[in-house]
């Protein structure tokens, strides 16, 4: 599993979030979510950050890319 991975969501021509994962287990369970969310086509992603959850609703419009390095 990747040790250091930037996720986006939303569209990198408009706002987008950017975060920043260096743990492998929260990264894993992060791209659980994803994964799961987009093979059922809608589903929720929730994203601790800085002491608060950032609960994103999961559809096929809505962009998520992410890069790994150190895999």
């Amino acid at each position: 599993m990747a040790t250091d991975v930037t996720l986006y969501v939303g569209s990198i021509n408009s706002n987008y979030a950017k975060f920043r994962f260096t743990d492998a287990a929260v990264w894993a369970g992060v791209r659980t979510q994803i994964l799961n969310a987009m093979n059922a086509g809608k589903g929720t992603i929730e994203i601790d950050r800085k002491g608060d959850k950032i609960v994103y609703v999961y559809s096929p419009y809505l962009a998520i890319s992410w890069v790994e390095s150190g895999s």
